[in-house]
């Protein structure tokens, strides 16, 4: 949420968590994509989305390093898969719904600054892009999964005293849990 923090969380537990989210997105991309170039983007996003949930959540930052640098990279990763494939829509649609997702969260954090951070709206660049590459109904499912989420998670937490009505609630590791069930919401959604 705010640019510039370099603090990386230690422990084996906070490595072990940013290994098995990584795992766990390499593996559902593996599910949606099967034998594909594609995956080398999508693994890339894997190891950079497993990071950026263990921060979030123990910082409620998210680095630059992770965030901006994901969504080019990404792009540039999938440019094998787009050839081999002939999958030019898919890396132009990756591209614009990835700026697309930002927008829609930037302006969400503009409307409300101190609920939401720009390193959301960062990050929003590759999860839009991922969801983007899978088509449009993903990425809109994406971004609203990651919302209903986020307000599931909090009305819980709040119903069990876990968190008060002023707490702070990391909102990337919701971001990349709506990656995860976009494909299957999309599918309800059509």
């Amino acid at each position: 949420m705010t640019a510039g923090v370099t603090a990386l969380p230690t422990g084996l537990v906070a490595r072990t968590a940013g290994l098995i989210v990584g795992a766990v997105v390499f593996v559902w991309a593996g599910m949606m994509l099967g034998p594909s170039p594609a995956l080398f983007g999508f693994g890339y996003l894997a190891a950079v989305w497993g990071a950026a949930a263990v921060i979030d959540l123990q910082t409620h930052h998210l680095p630059d390093i992770l965030t901006l640098g994901a969504y080019p990279v990404f792009l540039i990763l999938m440019l094998p898969s787009a050839a081999i494939e002939a999958n030019w829509n898919g890396l132009g649609l990756a591209a614009l719904l990835g700026l697309a997702t930002a927008l829609a969260l930037f302006i969400i954090a503009f409307i409300n600054p101190a609920g939401f951070g720009l390193g959301d709206v960062k990050l929003g660049l590759s999860t839009g892009a991922a969801l983007g590459w899978l088509g449009v109904m993903e990425a809109v499912a994406g971004l609203l999964a990651a919302f209903v989420l986020m307000a599931v998670f909090g009305a819980v937490a709040l119903a069990v005293k876990r968190l008060g009505r002023k707490s702070d609630v990391a909102f990337g590791p919701f971001m990349i849990a709506g990656v995860l069930v976009a494909p299957w919401l999309a599918q309800l959604m059509s």
